[in-house]
Formats: C-alpha cells, sequence, structure tokens
C-alpha cells in the first residue's frame, strides 16, 4: 500500500493499493458516508430538443461519490464503491446524481471521513511495511508459469509459450526470445524486496539463469533456482508452493506463517481442543470475549456468510490485537480452510461452553 497522505482528523488519506491484501484493508476502513474520490469512466449522454437521446460518450472523469454501497469483488480483483456524487471536473455531471466507481490495484484514490479511528490508521500503516513478494517461475522448453505471492494470497498469471515443439535440439539463440519474454512478465511485477524462485522439471531453468546473468539484467541477484518441481506452467506454480525445498525458502513469508498455523489448528480440531473454532457463528462469539488469537478465512467464509458481517468480525477481532490471515482458496492452506467452512480461530484460552 503506498500512503501519500495521512491525517486523522479530519480524516483524510491518499492511498494506493498495490495487492489484494491491500484491498481487503479498504475494505474494512471505508465506511458508510466517507467520500471516495478518483478518477473514473462515466457516460455522458447528448440530449438534444425533439431527439432521442444517443449512447453517450464513455468519458475519464475525476468525481467524489458519499459511500453508500461496498463490496469487493475477489477475481476482478476490485472494491465496488457506490453513492452520490459529491465533486465533479465536468459541468455536465449533476452533484447529487448516483454513480459507481471501482477501486483497483495501482490506481489511488482519496478518502475522507469525519475521522479515521485509531485501528484503521493502524491498519493502513502495517499495510505500508508489506511483507516480502515472492515470483514462482516455473518452465520447461515448451512453457513458463509465474506466480506471484504477496502475503498470503497467490496470482497465477496466464503461461508465456515459447513455440518450439518436439524433443529436437534448440540452440541457446533459439531460447532467446522466449526469455526475453518471460523476462519483460517478471520485470512488470517485480519491485524492491522481491524474491524470486525459478524452478521446473528440465535445465532450461539454469539455461534461463545463465542468460539472466549473461545479459546482466537488474533481476539476476534476486534469483534462486531450485530442483524438485516435476510440472512447468500454471500447474507447475501451484506444485511447487507445496514442494518442500520451495517452502523452506519461502519460511519466513506471511504465507508460510499462516500455514504453520492453520496446521496446527486443524491438528487441535482433531483432539477436540477448546481452543480452537471453526464455524463463522462460534467465531463470532469468541470474538466477542477478545479470546482470538489467531484467526484464519479463506473466500469460503464469503458464500456462507454476509460480507458486513465478515468485516464486522475482523474489525473486532483486530481490536482485541488478534493476528488476521486473509487466505487465497487456491492455495493448499486456502482449500484446508475451505474444508472446514472457510474460517479458523485459535483462541489465547480455552472457552468450554458458548450457549
Amino acid at each position: 500500500m503506498l500512503i501519500s497522505r495521512l491525517r486523522k482528523k479530519p480524516g483524510i488519506a491518499v492511498v494506493t493499493p498495490e495487492s489484494t491484501e491491500d484491498l481487503w484493508i479498504l475494505r474494512r476502513v471505508l465506511k458508510s458516508g466517507d467520500v471516495i474520490t478518483s478518477h473514473t469512466k462515466r457516460v455522458i449522454k447528448n440530449q438534444k430538443e425533439f431527439t432521442r437521446p444517443d449512447k453517450g460518450e464513455r468519458i475519464t472523469v475525476k468525481l467524489s461519490v458519499q459511500l453508500e454501497k461496498i463490496s469487493i469483488d475477489q477475481v476482478l480483483e476490485r472494491i465496488r464503491i457506490s453513492g452520490k456524487i459529491t465533486e465533479t471536473t465536468d459541468e455536465s455531471i449533476s452533484k447529487g446524481s448516483y454513480h459507481a466507481m471501482n477501486i483497483t490495484l495501482g490506481n489511488s484514490v482519496v478518502i475522507s471521513k469525519k475521522i479515521f479511528e485509531d485501528f484503521q490508521i493502524g491498519l493502513l500503516k502495517k499495510r505500508v511495511k508489506a511483507s516480502d513478494r515472492y515470483i514462482i517461475i516455473t518452465l520447461d522448453r515448451r512453457q513458463a508459469g509465474i506466480g506471484l505471492v504477496t502475503g498470503t494470497h497467490l496470482r497465477v498469471f496466464p503461461d508465456i509459450l515459447s513455440g518450439l515443439a518436439g524433443k529436437l535440439y534448440k540452440t541457446k539463440a533459439t531460447y532467446d526470445g522466449f526469455f526475453d519474454e518471460l523476462i519483460k512478465n517478471v520485470t512488470n511485477i517485480d519491485s524492491n524486496n522481491t524474491k524470486i524462485v525459478v524452478t521446473g522439471p528440465t535445465e532450461v531453468k539454469r539455461a534461463f539463469g545463465n542468460y539472466i546473468e549473461d545479459k546482466k539484467h537488474k533481476i539476476h541477484k534476486k534469483i534462486t533456482i531450485i530442483d524438485g518441481v516435476d510440472l512447468a506452467g500454471q500447474e507447475g506454480v501451484y506444485m511447487a508452493l507445496k514442494h518442500p525445498s520451495i517452502k523452506e525458502f519461502m519460511k519466513n513469508s506471511e504465507l508460510s506463517s499462516a500455514t504453520l498455523a492453520t496446521e496446527d489448528a486443524i491438528n487441535r480440531i482433531s483432539k477436540n481442543d477448546n481452543k480452537v473454532f471453526y464455524s463463522f457463528k462460534d467465531v463470532k462469539k469468541v470474538a466477542e470475549m477478545g479470546a482470538i488469537e489467531k484467526v484464519m478465512i479463506s473466500s469460503k467464509v464469503f458464500e456462507l456468510s454476509d460480507e458486513d458481517q465478515v468485516i464486522s468480525l475482523l474489525d473486532g477481532i483486530e481490536k482485541f490485537n488478534g493476528q488476521i490471515y486473509l487466505l487465497d482458496s487456491s492455495t493448499e492452506v486456502g482449500k484446508q480452510i475451505d474444508a472446514v467452512g472457510g474460517i479458523i480461530a485459535s483462541l489465547r484460552y480455552p472457552v468450554y461452553n458458548l450457549d
């Protein structure tokens, strides 16, 4: 999360979300009545007397909208908000009319509210110190897959195809275009704190590492080559995250911490431990007691529970200094949480009776 301005009262923040987790933080910070200012798309219709209105022109305009409705779209990685327009840079757009806008990755927004609560400021500042980012590259001579792990979230990009086929020997020059395209795609998602692991079933991974070193490309010092993953492409990315060597490489990541916490909680569930609860109803009750030490949530919980109730639950846990892990259902640990309804909480102390 990039923050260029943050004031408590009257509340104002200028932020740029950089990851899915940043969007979740903003979803929790934004409340009804807040005013969000950003560039957005709006259709302007030309209505002339005695003629039918045309389909209109879609333009980019800077608007301020007072928030009435909000939801997060995890698939498209955006927050959707709607409400009345309070300010506009285009005279043809009426104040007081309704507008819906998207908050998306890489685009800055201005948030205005009466006051930022302390825990909201803490949420925003914590995201400035974002977790390490890991780029997972899995390739062979036919294709390359790229996965970006940010915090506990995984984003897998479309495969890059080499255009080579069969088992014929190919010279180093044959790979140049393939490697250059791969470098370009990796560079687009690279940042200062990114670690890069290259793996795959063949020696093409080492050829790629050597190619980058020969080119003296800036990412070559970040790359670690790891053996043991037998697939390339998108499937290889998912396999890589399960591999012991990759897990060891990422042992200091937030995803690793969440995985350990989840595995511990699931193990204690099997033992009927009273310091673990896993239904939304029960987790909500122990949260109200301030008993939650850690909670692991996957997108599954939003299919089973109201989004606003989930956000309220997370805010309550945060106020009691509970650790929150929002996990991607495409990861192995996310699937484990899905299997128990999308939420697991580990407690500070045992609770024996919730009735």
